[in-house]
C-alpha cells in the first residue's frame, strides 16, 4: 500500500520544464539562434551570451538585442500495462508550452574594452497541463481491480459452497480517478561581463550569471472509485465496498468481515482525496570565461566555459497534503557546468558557415532526482555521459538588406533507464530551423526564426509487478523573433 499512496502522489511534485540544449540547461537564447541554431562564433549582438570575447570585435559604441521565442512541446506516453481502461497500448498526452522566453542583452565597446549585461531564462521556463494523466498515475488505482477481485474470489467461493450460489463481490469491473495538476518551472539568470581586446587577433571575457530559480506546484487528487457490481451499490470508493462486503460476511465470518473492515480504513488513507500548494526557490552563481580569435576577416573561432552552478531550493508550502514538501526543507537542483567551442567561415562576402559543439558536465552536478521512495539520487546513477549537441548553419544575405538561414543540431543526453519516466525524460534528438534577417540600414536587423526538434522514441520495460513497457515521446516547436540594436 506504500508503494500505491506514493505513486498516486507523483503527480503533484513533477516539474515541467521546456528546455533546447543540456538536460536542464537553456541555450536557446535569441532569435538568431532560432534561424541558425549555431552561435558559439557569432559576432553579432547575441554574442552577449554566446561569445562574450567576441565583443572585441565590435565597433565602439552601444550595442542592444531584445528577442522573445514561443514555445510549444507535446509529450506523448504509450504504455503497455494490461490493467489499464486502454489496455493494451494506452496512450497519454501532456501539452507544455511557453509563450514568453525573452533574451535582453547590451553591451559597450570603447576601444580594448566591452562591458556586457544581459537577462535570459537559462532553466526551465514553461508551464505544464496534464488533462488525462500519465501511466504512474493511473496505474496503482488499476491495481485496485485484480487486487480486490483476487481478494474477494475466494469468499465467493467460501460462501458458494455453504450456501449454493456466488454472491458475485469480486465482479469489479472498472476504476475512476480524478487528477489537476499544474507546475511551472522558472530558472532566470542575470549576466554581467568584461572584454578585453588584447590585440586586434585575440580577445578574452570574464564575467558571471546571477541565478534565481523558482518552482510552483498546484495540483489535487481526487476521486478514486472502482465500479462495484450494481446491486451492491455500483460505483464506490473501494473502502465503501469493502465495509459493505464486511457487513454480508461478518453474520457468517466475523473474522474475515474485521480483516475487511480493517482493509477498508487502510485503502481509505491512501485513496482519500490529496491537494498541494508549494513552491520551491533558490538561487546560484554561474562563472564565466571566454576566449576569441579572429584570424582574418573569414574565419573566427571562439571559446566559452560556465562553471558548474550550485543551486539550492528551500519549499514555501502552504498545502501539503501528500507530505513531501515540508516546508524549509532544501533540495538541490544544479545547473551544470558546460563548454562551447565554435567556428564562423566566410569564404564568399555574403556567406557565412558555422559549426558549433556544446559539452555539458552533467555528471558532475547534482538535479535532485529522486527513486520511488523520494529519496534524491546522484547522477552518476542516472547518466551514463555527459549531454552534447553538434550544429552546423547557413547564411546568406540575398538583396542587401534582406537574408535568409538554416541550421542542423544532433546530440545525445546521455542518460539511462534510471533517469526515464513518464514525468522526467529525455531523448536523442534532431533539429532543424530556418528563418530570415532584415538589416534595416547600418543599425537596426531583425530577425525571426522556426525551430522543429524530432526526439527519437526512448522505450523502458519494467518488470514489476508484472512485465509491460513505456515508449515515449515528444515534439517542440519553437517561433522567435527579436530586434538588434548598434548605435
Amino acid at each position: 500500500m506504500k508503494r500505491l499512496n506514493l505513486l498516486l502522489l507523483t503527480i503533484l511534485i513533477s516539474t515541467p520544464v521546456i528546455h533546447a540544449g543540456g538536460l536542464v540547461t537553456n541555450t536557446n537564447q535569441s532569435a538568431a539562434w532560432a534561424r541558425t541554431l549555431t552561435r558559439e562564433a557569432t559576432l553579432g549582438n547575441d554574442a552577449i551570451y554566446f561569445n562574450p570575447a567576441g565583443l572585441g570585435q565590435f565597433k565602439n559604441g552601444l550595442h542592444l538585442s531584445l528577442s522573445n521565442q514561443s514555445i510549444f512541446q507535446t509529450r506523448t506516453i504509450t504504455n503497455s500495462y494490461p490493467y489499464l481502461t486502454n489496455a493494451p497500448a494506452s496512450t497519454y498526452e501532456a501539452d507544455l508550452v511557453a509563450p514568453l522566453f525573452p533574451s535582453i542583452y547590451a553591451a559597450y565597446k570603447m576601444d580594448k574594452w566591452a562591458f556586457s549585461a544581459g537577462f535570459n531564462i537559462i532553466g526551465g521556463g514553461g508551464s505544464a497541463n496534464f488533462e488525462s494523466g500519465l501511466p504512474s498515475f493511473e496505474i496503482p488505482v488499476s491495481n485496485l481491480v485484480p487486487l480486490l477481485q483476487g481478494s474477494l474470489a475466494p469468499i465467493d467461493q467460501a460462501i458458494e459452497g455453504a450456501t449454493g450460489q456466488n454472491p458475485g463481490f469480486a465482479n469489479i469491473s472498472g476504476y475512476n480517478m480524478a487528477a489537476a495538476f499544474n507546475g511551472s518551472s522558472m530558472y532566470m539568470g542575470i549576466q554581467a561581463g568584461a572584454t578585453y581586446s588584447i590585440n586586434d587577433m585575440i580577445s578574452v571575457a570574464i564575467g558571471g550569471r546571477f541565478v534565481s530559480a523558482s518552482n510552483s506546484y498546484e495540483g489535487t487528487l481526487a476521486g478514486v472509485t472502482i465500479n462495484a457490481p450494481a446491486p451492491y451499490g455500483g460505483t464506490q470508493t473501494p473502502g465503501n465496498y469493502l465495509r459493505l462486503v464486511s457487513s454480508q460476511v461478518t453474520p457468517m465470518d466475523p473474522l474475515t468481515g474485521a480483516i475487511l473492515d480493517a482493509t477498508a480504513g487502510a485503502i481509505d488513507a491512501q485513496t482519500a482525496d490529496k491537494a498541494l500548494d508549494a513552491v520551491q526557490k533558490g538561487s546560484g552563481f554561474t562563472p564565466i570565461i571566454g576566449v576569441n580569435f579572429h584570424l582574418t576577416d573569414m574565419i573566427n573561432i571562439a571559446a566559452r566555459y560556465e562553471h558548474h552552478t550550485k543551486i539550492e531550493l528551500t519549499n514555501e508550502t502552504t498545502v501539503d497534503d501528500v507530505g513531501m514538501f515540508p516546508d524549509g526543507e532544501k533540495t538541490r537542483a544544479d545547473l551544470p557546468g558546460m563548454f562551447a567551442l565554435g567556428a564562423q567561415l566566410k569564404p564568399l562576402k555574403n556567406l557565412t558557415a558555422s559549426v558549433g559543439f556544446n559539452y555539458f558536465l552533467d555528471k558532475s552536478a547534482f538535479y535532485g532526482t529522486t527513486d520511488e521512495n523520494m529519496a534524491q539520487i546522484n547522477n552518476e546513477t542516472t547518466i551514463d555521459a555527459n549531454a552534447y549537441t553538434i550544429s552546423g548553419s547557413l547564411e546568406f544575405k540575398l538583396l542587401g538588406i534582406l537574408g535568409v538561414s538554416a541550421g542542423f543540431s544532433t546530440g545525445n543526453l546521455g542518460v539511462n533507464d534510471s533517469y526515464q519516466s513518464d514525468l522526467s525524460y529525455a531523448q536523442k534528438s534532431n533539429t532543424v530551423a530556418g528563418g530570415v534577417f532584415v538589416d534595416v540600414g547600418e543599425m537596426i536587423t531583425i530577425n525571426a526564426g522556426y525551430v522543429y526538434v524530432m526526439y527519437q522514441d526512448y522505450e523502458k520495460s519494467y518488470t514489476s509487478p508484472m512485465p509491460y513497457a513505456d515508449t515515449y515521446g515528444k515534439n517542440t516547436s519553437i517561433i522567435a523573433v527579436g530586434v538588434d540594436f548598434s548605435f
